[in-house]
């Protein structure tokens, strides 16, 4: 039960990470008059770290490819 309920909640985060840095970057890019590199560092990182949760804990497993950590 513990192991489902880990799982959800850390789809959860990878998601909302991946989301907001998305958000992040693009209104950075998209709205802002001056465009600083601290905001686009910032969402590329969440993206990036969201991304890599998501690959090794749902991705990966689902397609069988076996990743540095197994």
């Amino acid at each position: 039960m513990k192991s489902k309920i880990r799982k959800v909640l850390l789809l959860v985060i990878a998601v909302a990470m991946v989301g907001g840095g998305l958000y992040l970057a693009g209104a950075e890019l998209l709205t802002a008059s001056r465009i600083s590199g601290r905001f686009l560092a910032g969402g590329a990182l969440l993206v990036l770290f969201g991304g890599y949760l998501l690959w090794v804990d749902f991705v990966a497993p689902a397609l069988g490819v076996k990743t540095w950590e197994e």
